[in-house]
């Protein structure tokens, strides 16, 4: 039934722009409800319980454009979101590149169940999602002895689905779920530090959701390996970056792959299609297909059919995401305006293995400010972590320094690890890298 008035309402959307003298339009009509509960001292110190609805549109009129939003689906009230936005398009300087997306770019997309959706999610009661988050927090605080401090440990359920319909053609609709544990614990680390920790479980199905106990060990074991933390001299060393972190650093790559960027002349990859850009590691493949994966999808957001696209290829770089205006703007083919799961090609190593493999050098686990020049490449980025001597992880050091520029950085990528983070659309494991130098007392 949902389904059915999903696709009533934006029809409705598209034959009322239609009506209004519009050439072309794009609606999406969406549902969603998300429940989480936080525990904090034993007790749920926040239930939340809401949803959302929404209908947008986007009306191109020979090239005016302009997106509106409702979240009245009372059918007078529509009819009146549909003659403001009107109004509105009308009134928009024209932009010749301002386009609905071509219908060739419909064709050919994949009719397969990549399983984004679990009942279970929408079934899961209160009581489970109480239970878990109390066992995560009180692990947590037992893991951690008298070091604790305080614990908190939150559980969110939320499921979706959206209906899309253009009318040059385009019709899908997509229907997810999620369910997430996530605890946060902090310590006694001496004078006035407080190292903190934390771990999560979960993914589409509640089949994804792991021991809630284990959670809470792993936040109480993260923040325990901050204590005694200390600063080191300046020095130049192998890297690891620890797989849960190498999305802040890989960002600062992939920030550069937009069209968006291309276009302003802000990228630092401008000159770099079909060229080498990092070592023979460094591969990452756009993947949509994967089932049950959190950025998997039969379609993008402007409707374009998903494929497979590779973004590096042993170190090469070959794919910038550009979407239908920017394509038009810079005068080529469209790719897609935004990624779907990021796999990055693994290696055969843990991480203890990689250490292993160093004998002096330090296991990066976390960030701390710092930034990205997105049109050179520089970077400098505030870091933490663990010291490696004699292939073993020893002390906590923090107060570090990195700096340099991408275009550098990942030539002097040496391993992979096996270990890709799955708690993300970005699939990428911890990664070492040699000669980086490391800024400190």
């Amino acid at each position: 039934m949902e389904k059915f008035s999903n696709q009533k309402i934006g029809q409705m959307i598209i034959d009322g722009a239609k009506k209004r003298g519009i050439k072309d339009a794009k609606a999406v009509v969406s549902h969603s409800r998300s429940v989480s509960v936080l525990f904090r001292k034993g007790v749920p110190d926040k239930v939340e319980d809401s949803g959302r609805r929404s209908v947008s549109v986007s009306l191109y009129d020979n090239g005016r454009y302009s997106s509106s939003s409702s979240n009245d689906f009372r059918p007078e009230a529509l009819e009146k979101f549909l003659d403001s936005a009107v109004a509105m398009t009308k009134a928009m300087e024209k932009d010749p590149f301002r386009e609905i997306t071509d219908p060739e770019l419909y064709k050919n997309r994949k009719n397969i169940d990549l399983e984004l959706y679990d009942k279970e999610v929408d079934e899961f009661s209160t009581q489970k999602r109480n239970d878990a988050a109390l066992e995560s927090e009180q692990a947590a605080l037992k893991a951690a002895e008298d070091k604790a401090i305080s614990a908190e440990s939150s559980m969110e359920t939320s499921t979706g689905s959206s209906y899309k319909i253009h009318s040059n053609g385009f019709e899908g609709s997509v229907k997810g779920s999620q369910i997430w544990l996530f605890t946060e614990i902090s310590l006694k680390g001496g004078g006035d530090k407080r190292p903190s920790g934390w771990d999560i479980t979960g993914g589409r199905f509640v089949s994804d959701l792991g021991s809630p106990a284990e959670v809470g060990k792993g936040a109480a074991m993260r923040a325990m390996q901050k204590l005694g933390t200390h600063k080191i001299s300046t020095r130049k060393c192998p890297m690891i970056v620890e797989n849960r972190t190498v999305g802040r650093l890989l960002g600062g790559l992939l920030g550069a792959t937009s069209g968006r960027s291309l276009q302003q002349r802000a990228s630092f990859l401008e000159e770099m299609e079909n060229k080498k850009v990092g070592s023979s590691l460094l591969t990452i493949t756009d993947e949509p297909f994967i089932k049950r994966a959190l950025g998997s999808r039969l379609f993008d957001s402007e409707g374009i059919s998903a494929k497979t696209m590779p973004v590096f290829k042993d170190g090469v770089f070959e794919n910038f995401y550009i979407d239908t205006y920017y394509a038009k703007k810079l005068k080529r083919k469209p790719t897609f305006g935004g990624s779907s799961n990021l796999i990055f090609t693994p290696g055969q190593k843990n991480l203890m293995e990689l250490a292993a493999d160093i004998k002096d050098g330090i296991l990066v686990r976390g960030f701390i400010g710092g930034n990205t020049n997105g049109t050179t490449g520089d970077f400098s980025l505030g870091v933490y972590g663990t010291l490696i001597e004699n292939g073993k992880l020893t002390d906590a050091v923090s107060e570090l320094n990195i700096s340099g520029n991408h275009k550098e950085l990942w030539n002097h990528l040496v391993a992979v690890g096996n270990d890709p983070w799955i708690y993300s659309s970005k699939r990428v494991p911890s990664l070492v890298f040699d000669e980086i130098q490391f800024s400190g007392n």
